[in-house]
């Protein structure tokens, strides 16, 4: 599988624990960071907010990362985008493709449509219909019960 790369290509803080971030394919999102620190001990310093402040892209574009070192890389970051803003279909998409390891070749040609557009549908550009979430799950399941 060819691996899918957007790295992210700056950050900026807005108000509390916001972040927009900009990747290199041209999206621009907006990431609240308020309930990391509360699920994960590792992320407490993220409450102060000049240390929060001091968010920077690291590893190449691969990770945003803190004064501490501890840093969550540009696929997760464009999952709790995706949460965020509630576009369940996208991550759903994002996930079918990674579990089976479909690069957007593989993909498109697993469920009949161009490469252009699964690319819009992994990064959030286009809405994934209900019809191509159940290609998805269809193809899914043929794979599973296909003989050996």
């Amino acid at each position: 599988m060819k691996a899918q790369v957007n790295r992210l290509q700056a950050v900026k803080p807005l108000g509390g624990m916001a972040l927009e971030i900009s990747y290199t394919g041209g999206q621009v999102v907006r990431v609240d960071f308020s309930e990391l620190p509360e699920r994960l001990a590792v992320f407490a310093d993220l409450r102060k907010p000049e240390f929060f402040r001091a968010a920077a892209i690291a590893d190449w574009g691969h990770t945003i990362e803190w004064p501490n070192g501890e840093g969550l890389d540009a696929d997760r970051v464009m999952e709790m985008a995706l949460e965020q803003a509630g576009r369940a279909d996208t991550l759903a998409f994002r996930r079918w493709q990674e579990r089976n390891r479909l690069s957007l070749n593989d993909a498109a040609h697993a469920i009949g449509l161009t490469r252009r557009t699964v690319s819009q549908y992994r990064t959030g550009a286009r809405p994934v219909p209900r019809t191509v979430t159940l290609a998805c799950k269809g193809w899914e399941a043929e794979r599973v019960h296909a003989p050996a």
